[in-house]
């Protein structure tokens, strides 16, 4: 009876959850359809993404906050699903993930701009940091449905984990394809930006999910 009643929490959150991540996606589809078209197809249309780094559009327009929100659900609830899969975390954790996912990608974000107009690199550095958001923008729209069919149809961790890398290895692959002259030129940069704000993030998530 105790398990009925944590799964049935479980799939309260989650669906709440999904919910909330539904209405964002219609709010998008109102009041910007071009541009969600835009992000959903962003794997597969390079233009997309160099129109959007032309016009430099606001962080704080009304659609970037909609769709940073929703990716932060979106991610957050596919590394809680994997967690309760493979570690067997409990669903309050979400919230938890959740804050702490909104929290670093801010911090993150503001180190970088600071980083680039210290370095006076901004125009150098402006379209590659569009590919990275707009590429993960476009991941988390395709995950949502994914995760609906995990959460409530074919739950098999094995397939979530496929999907999820297959989508962030296209994602890494289109960013080095489109950034090559950048990143081999400053290669070393690189390589110290990738594991101190890319790979130890994904350490220390792995190590507060499993401890």
């Amino acid at each position: 009876m105790e398990v009925i009643t944590r799964n049935l929490e479980t799939n309260d959150w989650t669906t709440l959850v999904f919910m909330i991540a539904l209405v964002l996606l219609a709010l998008m589809k109102l009041y910007k359809p071009q541009l969600l078209l835009g992000y959903t197809i962003a794997l597969f249309s390079q233009g997309f993404i160099e129109n959007r780094a032309e016009k430099k559009p606001s962080i704080f327009s009304t659609f970037h906050v909609l769709i940073f929100i929703f990716s932060c659900l979106i991610f957050t609830l596919t590394l809680q699903l994997i967690a309760e899969n493979i570690f067997k975390l409990q669903p309050y954790n979400y919230f938890i993930l959740l804050a702490g996912l909104t929290g670093f990608t801010l911090v993150k974000f503001v180190l970088i701009r600071l980083l680039a107009h210290i370095l006076n690199i901004e125009e150098q550095t402006r379209y590659f940091t569009f590919t990275k958001s707009g590429y993960l923008y476009n991941i988390s729209i395709w995950l949502f449905p994914i995760l609906i069919l995990f959460k409530y149809g074919y739950s098999n961790i094995i397939f979530l984990l496929i999907c999820i890398s297959l989508l962030l290895i296209f994602r890494g692959f289109l960013i080095l394809r489109n950034n090559k002259k950048l990143i081999f030129n400053n290669f070393f940069y690189f390589i110290l930006y990738f594991c101190s704000l890319e790979l130890a993030p994904l350490l220390i998530i792995y190590k507060t999910t499993t401890t």
